[in-house]
Formats: structure tokens, C-alpha cells, sequence
């Protein structure tokens, strides 16, 4: 059995600074004893490829060194793990292996109500793995693995963020025991993407105990700083004879498609068939290369995404643009070194906007190309793809990022779209990121300069953005200021509003009483976004002051929220079917109470509700999600949320539904139930989605989507059941091969 984990002796606590606003300092955590990055890994030899099993019993396993040494980061702070945990690292010829024994004194208090592949942990008991295997501080990736043995993982885009989306070539198999659980994950070293003659990684683990909110760290366990943290990463030592990168790895696949006929309603409820019912058949294929050691070439042919989850139905009740996260794979992967601009705001490059419609309806993707990597100080990104359908296009994009100041970068990007019928449309720009490290406190200068000309070439803008974040423990304070010029709008960009000044900022303070069963509370003295037109006159603003928030030691939280909102529209605009927000200036005042339940409870709900003011009107909003599971195999949610107008004898009614079931007959088989509606476009529809993963990368797909009209008269007229709008089922099989 592993060696039980040592105690850390204790020094004198430290201050710990606020915030800039005058909040007083609080005593900090006891410091380690020794430095954190003092005693690396080190890696452990075994001459034959262990068993994926989850058992743990090989004699390889005997001989490898422990660590042990883990930290809490929460709830308190540089003291010592609650549990006991154990890790331990082999290394075959085919990769790298780590066992977890995870003790726990109340077995029967292990969260594993996850098993679909990368689902959200936040449920479950869960380790995770970060490999730096660059040892550049700045990338990186994360694999997890909770009690079930189901996986997620994900690439670090900062230390504040991580790309999600991303899929590795990896496996892992776990157990429940009667003194806790045990896992046992199998990364190739094809994965981790090394330099050349690699002898050590950069490396951190983390354990999170659900039933009791805690999470310890071996190494960067300090409140600012966490698993992302790569400034205060560990290291793996003993790695030799690495194999070089494999020559390729390939991904063809099948798919099968029968469709329904595609229908459109008339007045009075009479439908016209748009589209015939058929079937058809299609293959592509995805390949991998690898020119260096650290650049990795993806190209992609006939692409197909029909195992992306559909979309959210959502009522807009703005005037301005919605934003979709991307799903499809191939744009996911490595999609941070594209990241430029303010998320869902203004951004230089949107991948939605490749290879999909208005409505989110598929352009075909006829090939695709992605570089990104590392050459040196510099990190790199190039993508170019072409699209088909009624207006073909070829679309480009190139990103670099220099290393500077530690884990700082300056940048630059470019984007030129071509299309059949008109010019190139070209923009890009320059952007620079300096995060420092003031007194142990996090703070972070950022900012960017981009310039577009349409494909007219008769016309330019730009836009400038400036922001300084401080983001800790205790405080997070930030501040920006935006300049959208008018006209602003790359075509393979995201901008929700051009031709304004945007000023925005929020000072939130979270002290930890320790007391009243209360882990952290939240005050937000003021949060605020103004935009101004470029004249100087006022376009739309919301402001926001939180008097009370508090998460409790229980993982419950709530908060009250007290908002004030403008808006002054220059044109007419429709805020939902049949009801019209005249040009003018309004001002409405609304408070909003949220409460989240924590996420180990089996049955769990959120609400959040506000009332008050709405341009020329009053609205209440209420929004209810329910959360249930049946550990291991069930898990179900029902979301409703409801916006209800009144100005004077007018109004509407705005309701999104949503329905979502998870079966899992295993972490490798698994399904999904996802059903939505909502009464603007009176649209029920369905997602059904089969994944069995035969072995890593390669996977059975068998997926229904459909959709159904309701209330054809505006009445309650039900659902035309008979007749849906649309219906497809698709089979897809994807084989993983690696030469």
C-alpha cells in the first residue's frame, strides 16, 4: 500500500492584499514549509505496457515513487489535504501511466454521477493531471477522471481560462473500493506533444472531494493560483528515449443519412413540402501530421459534424446580436492561440462563421487545413478552409503570439474571406497580454488594436481596447475601455455593436468570514458597462450593485442583485413577435435574487428571479432548472425560464423549455436526450445522440435531430406531431488509426 501522507509543520500566516478600493487586509495562509517546487518527480520505468484495468496490482506499480504531498487550496488555504492521496507514475515505451489511490473515510459519501465523456466534474469526486510537456509555462493540458471512470479534458488557454472542446488520445478506468476509489489513466506520448529529447515535464495535480468542496493541489495551491497556474507548476524528471512524433495519425470516417421531408407552414396551419424525404451517403476523412516535434499540421476532407450537440433555443429580447459557442471539432482543437478581442463582444475571428449559415443551417466543408504549435519563443496558429453550397468561399486565418515578460505574450493576427462574388475582405491587428505577480496577488494588462476594410475596399475601421484585470481571492477589480469604430465588422469576426465607445469595469469583493457555515461571501460595490455612441451621445448602459452574496461551506450560494439599465435606440426595433420598442430613451430600475444549489446534492435546483421596470413597461422573469440522478447510469435535468412584458393593456409572454436525460451503460456507451422549446418561434425539437467509443478516437455515432411547429394559429393549438418540420437520422463510425 502507499505511504500515508505526511503532516506540513506550520509557519506564521501572511498578509494577504484586498483590493484597491480600501478594503482591509486579511490574514492569509499559513506558508509551506518548504518551496513548492523544491522536490520534482520522477518518473518510474517499466520494461512491458501495464493493464488499463483500474486494479493497480502490478509489480511496476510497487516500485514507483509517491507523491503524497497535497495541499489544500478550499477551503483552507496551505493546510493539509483532508483525505489521504496518493499518485504515483510509470513509463512504458507506448506512454505515460498514472495510478491515484484516492482514500476517503466515508466511502459512502463518493460523488460519481458522471459518466459521458467530458462531462462537467463539478457534480463528482475527480482527479486531474496537468501535463506542460512544452515547459513553457504558458500551455498545457488537463485530464481528468472521476470515480466512474468517465473522462474529460481540455487545453489551457490562461491561467483565468481552458478550452474545453479539445479531445486527446487517452484512456483511463477507475473503482470504487471500501477505503475510497483508485484510476488508472494511460496517456501516449503521442498526446503530449514534446520537444525533441524532452528529459522532464512541467506537471501539477488536483484532487477535488465533492461532499465536502475541497480541493488540494500538489503544487500552485495558493487562492490565486490553481491547476492552470503554470508559474508555480511542479516538474517530472526521468523521462528518456522518448519516441518521436508519430509520422500521422488518421481519421476516416462513414456516415449514413435519412432524412424526412422538410416542411413549411402557411397561414391557417396548411404545410408546403420544401425539401423531398431521402437517404444518402458520404465519407471524409481527418489526418494528423506532425512537421516538428511542436507543430501540429491538421488537415480535414468532406468534413462532417453531425455528432455536435444541437445548439440552445433562445428568445432574444435585445437589440442586439446573439452568440453561439462553437461545438464542431475541428475548430475546437487548439482554438485559443486564435482568441483575439473580448469574448462575445468583439472578436477578430468567430469559427462559427466557417462552414454554417443564417439559423445555424450547415455549409458544406470541403477541406480544411489547421497549423498551431509552438517555433521557439513564438506560439502559432494558421487555418485555412473552403467552403461550399450556393456561395463558396475561402477563408484564412493567421495568429502569432511572442513570448515576453514571463508569461506575457505580444501578438498579431490576419483574416481575408473570398467569395464567389465579391472581393477579398481582409482585417487584422496587434494585441499584447502582461499578467504579473505584485506581492503574491495576481494582476493582469491587456489590450489590442484591429483594423478591417470591407470588400468594396472603399471603406476601413478599427477597433482599440484596452483593459487592466485584477483577479484574486479576495478581490477582483477590473477595468476597460473599448472603441468600435463604425462599420467595424471582419467577416470571419463576432462584433455586437460598431460605431460606439464601451466603458466597463466591476469591483467585487469576497472576504471568507469563516463562520455561519458561510465559505465566501460576495459584495459587488458596483459593476457597470456604458456605451456611447462616437458622437458622445448615449447608446445603452447597465449598472449593477450587489449589497449581499455568499457561497456556504455546503456548496449552496445565492445573491441579490439591485441593476438599473438604459437604452436609447434610434430605430424601431421588434423585441418579440408583435410587440415593437419605439425609438427614444429608457431607463428602468430591476432587482434579481439567484440561488444555486450544490452540485452533490441528487436532487438540486437553481432559481433566479427578477422584477421590475422594462423599457416603456414592467417585466418579471423567473428561471428554474431541476437536477436529478440516479448514481451511476441516470442523470436528468428540466429548465424553464419565462419573461413576462406588460405596457398597459399590451405584453407578451416569452418561455424556453428545455429537457435533458443522460443514460450511461458505461463511461464508453453512452446516450443523450436533449428536447427544447420556445414560444417566439413556436418550435419543439429534438436531439437524440448514441456515442460508443469502440477504443480512443474511434467511436460510434447514431444520432436523431427533429423538429415539430406548435400554436400555428397563436392559439393552443398543440403540437403537429404528424407533421414535422424537419427529421434526420445519421449513423457515422470514425476509425482511429496512428502510422
Amino acid at each position: 500500500m502507499p505511504c500515508p501522507l505526511s503532516r506540513r509543520a506550520k509557519l506564521a500566516t501572511a498578509l494577504c492584499l484586498l483590493a484597491a478600493s480600501g478594503a482591509r487586509a486579511q490574514s492569509g495562509p499559513p506558508a509551506p514549509a518548504r518551496t513548492p517546487a523544491a522536490a520534482p518527480a520522477r518518473l518510474s520505468w517499466a520494461p512491458l505496457a501495464l493493464r488499463l484495468d483500474g486494479l493497480l496490482d502490478e509489480p511496476a506499480w510497487q516500485r514507483a515513487d509517491s507523491i503524497t504531498d497535497f495541499t489544500q487550496r478550499d477551503p483552507r488555504e496551505g493546510e493539509p489535504a483532508s483525505e489521504r492521496t496518493v499518485v504515483r507514475l510509470v513509463g512504458t515505451a507506448e506512454g505515460l501511466w498514472v495510478g491515484l489511490w484516492a482514500y476517503e473515510a466515508e466511502p459512502v459519501e463518493i460523488r460519481r454521477a458522471q459518466l459521458r465523456r467530458d462531462a462537467d466534474f463539478g457534480t463528482d469526486d475527480s482527479f486531474t493531471l496537468m501535463i506542460d510537456a512544452q515547459r513553457d509555462r504558458r500551455s498545457g493540458f488537463l485530464f481528468s477522471v472521476n470515480a466512474n471512470g468517465a473522462m474529460n479534458d481540455a487545453e489551457i488557454v490562461t491561467f483565468e481560462s481552458q478550452n474545453t472542446d479539445w479531445d486527446g488520445i487517452w484512456d483511463a478506468r477507475a473503482r470504487v473500493t471500501s477505503w475510497g476509489w483508485q484510476a488508472e489513466l494511460f496517456l501516449p506520448w503521442q498526446t503530449l506533444r514534446y520537444p525533441a529529447n524532452a528529459a522532464s515535464v512541467g506537471l501539477n495535480l488536483k484532487r477535488y472531494v465533492r461532499h465536502r468542496n475541497e480541493e488540494a493541489l500538489w503544487r500552485a495551491w495558493r487562492r490565486p493560483e490553481g491547476i492552470r497556474f503554470l508559474e508555480r507548476e511542479g516538474t517530472l524528471e526521468g523521462l528518456r528515449d522518448l519516441p518521436p512524433r508519430a509520422a500521422a495519425e488518421v481519421r476516416p470516417y462513414l456516415a449514413s443519412t435519412g432524412r424526412l421531408a422538410e416542411r413549411a407552414f402557411l397561414d391557417g396551419g396548411r404545410d408546403s413540402v420544401i425539401a423531398p424525404s431521402g437517404a444518402d451517403g458520404t465519407a471524409g476523412l481527418d489526418v494528423k501530421l506532425a512537421p516538428t516535434p511542436t507543430l501540429t499540421l491538421d488537415l480535414t476532407f468532406n468534413t462532417d459534424f453531425a455528432q455536435a450537440e444541437a445548439d440552445r433555443q433562445v428568445v432574444n429580447l435585445t437589440r442586439f446580436p446573439l452568440f453561439f459557442p462553437e461545438r464542431r471539432t475541428f475548430f475546437t482543437e487548439g482554438a485559443g492561440i486564435f482568441d483575439f478581442g473580448r469574448t462575445q463582444q468583439t472578436q477578430l475571428f468567430y469559427s462559427r462563421r466557417i462552414g454554417l449559415g443564417e439559423g445555424g443551417i450547415a455549409i458544406p466543408l470541403l477541406a480544411g487545413a489547421r497549423l498551431i504549435g509552438r517555433a521557439g519563443a513564438q506560439q502559432l496558429g494558421l487555418l485555412a478552409t473552403r467552403t461550399g453550397g450556393d456561395d463558396p468561399a475561402t477563408d484564412l486565418v493567421a495568429r502569432v503570439k511572442r513570448d515576453v515578460l514571463g508569461r506575457g505574450y505580444v501578438g498579431a493576427m490576419a483574416t481575408l474571406q473570398e467569395t464567389k462574388n465579391a472581393p477579398p475582405s481582409p482585417a487584422g491587428g496587434v494585441d499584447f497580454n502582461f499578467p504579473f505577480i505584485v506581492k503574491g496577488q495576481n494582476l493582469i494588462f491587456l489590450g489590442n488594436f484591429a483594423a478591417q476594410q470591407d470588400s468594396a475596399r472603399g471603406h476601413g475601421a478599427t477597433h482599440a481596447r484596452f483593459m487592466v484585470d485584477y483577479p484574486n481571492d479576495h478581490a477582483d477589480i477590473v477595468v476597460r475601455v473599448d472603441r468600435v469604430g463604425e462599420g467595424f465588422a471582419p467577416p470571419l469576426g463576432f462584433v455586437s455593436q460598431d460605431g460606439i465607445w464601451r466603458l466597463g469595469g466591476q469591483a467585487e469583493i469576497t472576504p471568507r468570514p469563516e463562520r455561519w457555515h458561510i465559505r465566501q461571501f460576495s459584495f459587488v460595490p458596483l459593476s457597470w458597462n456604458v456605451v456611447m455612441n462616437l458622437d458622445g451621445s448615449p447608446n445603452n448602459a447597465d449598472f449593477e450593485v450587489r449589497p449581499l452574496g455568499a457561497e456556504f461551506e455546503s456548496g449552496d450560494d445565492f445573491e441579490v442583485n439591485l441593476q438599473r439599465f438604459r437604452d436609447a435606440p434610434r430605430e424601431e426595433f421588434e423585441v418579440f413577435e408583435g410587440t415593437d420598442i419605439a425609438a427614444g430613451t429608457y431607463q428602468w430600475d430591476r432587482i434579481e435574487v439567484q440561488f444555486g444549489s450544490s452540485g452533490k446534492r441528487r436532487l438540486a435546483f437553481d432559481v433566479s428571479a427578477s422584477a421590475g421596470g422594462y423599457y416603456d413597461g414592467t417585466g418579471t422573469e423567473l428561471s428554474i432548472e431541476l437536477r436529478g440522478r440516479v448514481e451511476p447510469h441516470v442523470l436528468a435535468s428540466l429548465e424553464y425560464q419565462v419573461d413576462d412584458f406588460h405596457r398597459g393593456d399590451a405584453g407578451f409572454t416569452a418561455a424556453t423549455a428545455r429537457l435533458r436525460l443522460d443514460y450511461a451503460a458505461s463511461a464508453r456507451l453512452t446516450t443523450t436526450l436533449f428536447g427544447q422549446y420556445d414560444s417566439e418561434s413556436r418550435r419543439v425539437a429534438l436531439n437524440a445522440r448514441l456515442r460508443w467509443t469502440r477504443s480512443p478516437g474511434s467511436d460510434l455515432y447514431v444520432v436523431w435531430n427533429s423538429a415539430w411547429q406548435a400554436g400555428l394559429s397563436g392559439g393552443a393549438q398543440g403540437v403537429e406531431w404528424g407533421r414535422p418540420t424537419r427529421g434526420a437520422l445519421v449513423v457515422k463510425y470514425v476509425q482511429y488509426w496512428r502510422r
